[in-house]
């Protein structure tokens, strides 16, 4: 009995070893063409001032566009079309707010995209590491509108054999009103990467990416302003518009992961995703609770992300206003789905932002549902043979201990005869 026992425990953790293979190998078939331009289809002289990317995902069946611009302030757009889509624009008017300028040869099959609004410093003299959104005090924080970062993009961006694109912008100067706070030194810089294939990406928190997504890094790298706070923390608000009803709202998930493989110390994921992304047709952002707070990244180096929820915003216009998703979707503003979340960074006794002056943080940007961890194959193995070897040694020592009685039991009848 023991040893029929023991063999179709063997059994299980072989069938389990192969379908865990199965599984890892069969989730990594989509894949991809990325085609990348910079101001597609317009004169260098006219689009001078113009800073958008416009990033093409083949796939078998559809086509995925990625849309990237620092114009004023950092917006994606992302656009499920059908395959023989191109993208349209119109930009002899691309800056007249009043008119739309975006669109495909095609309708869209989904939309949606986020802003980069606002950076907010905070004085955290309590050490919480928590942003109070109730206390507009000028004493406690300060508002950086994202559109008056003078917001700088290379002569050129990488393309990596038609699966990689990676794009950088950086703002090393700030030009805004005189009632608002000014930047002293120091740089922002955000780094884009799209993708044609499902990975991990190279740096931590080493998220995983699917061939409908695009990463962000946020780094704040020597920021210094005027505010004079002793104990300063940033945070950054995102606004999210899909073309989701109105009448619907966005969900802030935070879900525990399988394991800590990738992300040292880290268990946590965070999923941001619009009403009909569950049912693989929507949008997410996606990101781990923690963010960077040295170039060198590592559980030594690392901080939290606290998020705030989702809040509903009521004036679409006046919030989408100058960006990319109101060149798309201005006829359609008032039955859009438009919302924002907060994200800051910081840990109780971390420092503060002035201890390394340098924060990272690093999210994800897609279509479908969000990509769930597996077990690696190396984790399979290492399970597999952990549990297997147990269980051949058992069979072994089953079948050692069964011929041994065998044995006795002829040696008792030759005796008796």
């Amino acid at each position: 009995m023991i040893l029929v026992k023991s063999f179709v425990f063997s059994l299980s953790v072989i069938y389990f070893t192969l379908l865990s293979c199965w599984i890892v190998t069969d989730a990594n078939g989509l894949t991809r063409k990325l085609t990348a331009s910079h101001n597609p289809g317009c004169a260098p002289e006219f689009c001078d001032s113009v800073k958008v990317l416009h990033v093409s995902a083949e796939g078998p069946n559809d086509t995925l566009h990625y849309l990237w611009d620092f114009t004023h302030k950092p917006s994606i757009l992302v656009a499920l079309t059908p395959a023989s889509s191109h993208l349209l624009i119109d930009w002899i008017n691309f800056k007249d707010e009043s008119a739309k300028k975006i669109s495909f040869s095609e309708k869209s099959l989904y939309s949606f995209g986020i802003v980069l609004d606002k950076l907010w410093e905070y004085n955290d003299v309590d050490d919480t590491g928590f942003l109070d959104l109730k206390n507009t005090s000028s004493n406690y924080r300060r508002e950086f509108g994202m559109q008056y970062f003078n917001w700088k993009i290379p002569s050129n961006f990488t393309v990596n054999n038609t699966d990689n694109v990676e794009f950088v912008v950086e703002a090393s100067s700030y030009s805004a009103p005189s009632n608002l706070t000014a930047v002293v030194n120091g740089s922002i810089r955000i780094m884009l990467s799209a993708f044609g294939f499902r990975d991990h990406s190279g740096e931590l928190p080493h998220l995983l990416h699917s061939a409908n997504c695009t990463q962000v890094d946020l780094i704040l790298d020597k920021l210094k302003t005027d505010s004079n706070f002793t104990s300063s923390r940033f945070a950054v608000e995102v606004i999210l518009a899909s073309s989701d009803q109105n009448n619907s709202s966005a969900s802030l998930v935070s879900r525990k992961s399988l394991d800590d493989e990738h992300s040292p110390g880290v268990f946590t994921l965070v999923d941001l995703q619009t009403p009909v992304a569950p049912s693989g047709n929507g949008g997410y952002l996606q990101w781990r609770p923690v963010a960077y707070i040295a170039k060198e990244r590592g559980l030594s180096n690392s901080t939290d992300t606290n998020s705030y929820g989702v809040l509903d915003i009521k004036n679409h216009t006046e919030q989408l206003n100058h960006t990319l998703l109101y060149s798309y979707y201005s006829e359609n503003l008032n039955n859009l789905l438009v919302q924002s979340t907060t994200v800051s960074f910081g840990l109780k006794e971390d420092g503060f932002y002035k201890k390394t002056n340098y924060t990272s943080w690093t999210f994800m940007v897609g279509y479908g549902t969000p990509p769930n961890e597996d077990f690696s194959l190396l984790v399979i193995l290492v399970i597999s043979i952990g549990l297997g070897l147990p269980a051949l040694l058992i069979i072994v020592a089953g079948i050692v201990m069964a011929v041994r009685r065998i044995s006795q039991k002829k040696d008792d009848l030759f005796l008796n005869r």
